[in-house]
């Protein structure tokens, strides 16, 4: 991964990393007998890269919906490719997609 997608991906953890997800559709209710199995930074990580070649898609996080964990896919556009190609759980963690918009690095000091 390159140093400036790096950065920016940092840059969206610290943004988003205490946000409480917002979504627009609905998520599939976890069954008890679904338990993960990875912890959800695990999950994150496996799914980032291929999430991060949709267009449209600028980084993950990792967030809060109804009082659990969940994966946040960020997107720079509300296209229909994102919202048909990112599930709604992955291994077990409801996956939310958030719409934030562009997001720049920051200049170096």
């Amino acid at each position: 991964m390159s140093t400036q997608r790096s950065i920016v991906l940092l840059s969206v953890l610290l943004v988003f990393g205490g946000v409480r997800c917002r979504q627009a559709e609905t998520v599939e209710p976890q069954r008890a007998d679904a338990m993960p199995t990875k912890t959800i930074e695990q999950v994150q990580q496996e799914h980032t890269e291929a999430w991060m070649a949709i267009p449209g898609v600028i980084g993950t996080a990792i967030g809060e919906h109804k009082g659990n964990p969940c994966i946040l896919v960020l997107t720079a556009s509300n296209t229909k490719q994102v919202r048909e190609t990112i599930p709604s759980t992955v291994d077990g963690y409801p996956v939310v997609i958030e719409y934030t918009g562009e997001i720049h690095a920051l200049d170096e000091p």
